[in-house]
C-alpha cells in the first residue's frame, strides 16, 4: 500500500532528475509504500526517454504535458496521479539532501496535520551570487525547527501536505503568472483554514538554480506587475506583506501615522535610489551591500513596477 507520493515537477532538468532518483533510491529503506510521480512541463532535453529507461526499486508514475503549462498547472496535475496520504513535492532543480528522507518520516510522525515546509542550501562546487545568498538567509530560514512560519512565507520548491488538505485547497491558483504569487497566495490560504505550516530546517534540498541581481529583480518586477494585483484581490494587504505600508503599497489598515511614514521615506525607493543601490550591489560582488539594502533594492523594484499604470 502506498503511504507516501514523492511529486517532482520538471522541465528542462534531466540532470537533475538523474541526481534525484539516484538519491531517493539510496535513502528509501521501504519502497513498498513510497512512488515517485515525474511531471513533466514539455521538456525537449529526452526527459521522457530518460524516464523510460529508469530501474528502480520504487513505484515511478510519469505524466507529459504536450505543451508548457507552467507551474500551478504542472503541480496540479502530477498531483491528480498521486497515491500516497501525505505528497512530497519538490521542483526540478532540487535535489535531496542525503538525509531528507529522513527528516520528512520524523515531521510526519510528529506533525501528522502539518504542512512541511524544507530548506535548501547550496550545492557542493555551484556559485551563488551575493543576491541568492541573500535570498536564502530571510523568512523561514531563520526559523528553528518545528515551529510554525505564516502563510507569506511558504515556498512550493520542497514541501509536504496531507492529501485531503491539497485535495481542500484545490491546489495551486491558476490566475498566478510567473514567480512567487501561488506559493504566497497558497500559504495563506493555509494559514485561514488554520492549517499549520512547520519550517524543517533538516529537510534539506540542494538548490541548483543561482539567479544574477538583474534576474531577481525582474522577477520581483514581474511580480508586482502581475501576481501581486492577483493578491490583493483575493487577500488582506497586510498579509501578504506584513510592512507593505513602509513601502507605499496600499493597505487600507494603515493609520494616519504609518502613512506619514511611508510619505517621508518614499525618496529611498524613488528612481534614483534604485540607480544608487544597484550601482552599490554590483561594486566587488555586492561586498560592501547589507541585507537590508538588498531587501530595499528588491522590494523598490517591485513597487515601482507595481504603481505602473497598465
Amino acid at each position: 500500500m502506498i503511504k507516501y507520493s514523492i511529486l517532482i515537477i520538471t522541465y528542462n532538468q534531466k540532470d537533475i532528475l538523474s541526481r534525484t532518483l539516484r538519491s531517493l533510491a539510496a535513502q528509501i529503506k521501504n519502497p513498498k509504500v513510497f512512488e515517485i510521480v515525474i511531471a513533466d512541463d514539455c521538456s525537449t532535453d529526452g526527459t521522457d526517454d530518460f524516464v523510460k529507461r529508469q530501474r528502480l526499486p520504487i513505484f515511478l508514475k510519469y505524466i507529459r504535458s504536450e505543451k508548457n503549462v507552467g507551474r500551478s498547472i504542472i503541480r496540479n496535475m502530477g498531483f491528480e496521479k498521486t497515491s500516497g496520504g501525505q505528497v512530497l513535492f519538490l521542483d526540478g532543480d532540487m535535489e535531496p539532501s542525503p538525509e531528507m528522507m529522513a527528516a520528512y518520516l520524523s515531521s510526519w510522525g510528529r506533525y501528522p496535520d502539518s504542512v512541511i515546509v524544507g530548506s535548501w542550501k547550496k550545492p557542493p562546487d555551484f556559485n551563488y551570487d551575493r543576491v541568492m545568498k541573500f535570498i536564502m538567509s530571510r523568512g523561514r530560514f531563520r526559523i528553528i525547527k518545528g515551529r510554525e512560519i505564516p502563510g507569506s512565507w511558504f515556498n512550493s520548491g520542497n514541501f509536504s501536505i496531507r492529501k485531503d488538505i491539497f485535495a481542500r485547497l484545490s491546489g495551486f491558483d491558476l490566475d498566478f503568472e510567473g514567480w512567487k504569487g501561488e506559493d504566497t497566495d497558497f500559504g495563506i490560504r493555509l494559514e485561514k483554514e488554520s492549517i499549520p505550516i512547520r519550517y524543517n530546517p533538516e529537510a534539506v534540498s540542494y538548490h541548483y538554480h543561482s539567479k544574477t541581481l538583474e534576474e531577481t529583480i525582474s522577477e520581483y518586477e514581474r511580480f508586482g506587475r502581475t501576481s501581486y494585483r492577483v493578491l490583493l484581490k483575493k487577500h488582506k494587504a497586510s498579509r501578504i506583506f506584513k510592512n507593505g505600508w513602509l513601502l507605499g503599497l496600499p493597505d487600507p489598515d494603515a493609520d494616519i501615522f504609518k502613512k506619514t511614514i511611508a510619505w517621508t521615506v518614499s525618496p529611498f525607493r524613488s528612481r534614483p535610489a534604485i540607480v544608487i543601490l544597484k550601482s552599490l550591489a554590483k561594486m566587488q560582488g555586492g561586498k560592501f551591500h547589507f541585507d537590508f539594502c538588498y531587501g530595499w533594492l528588491l522590494y523598490s523594484c517591485m513597487v515601482q513596477s507595481f504603481r505602473k499604470p497598465k
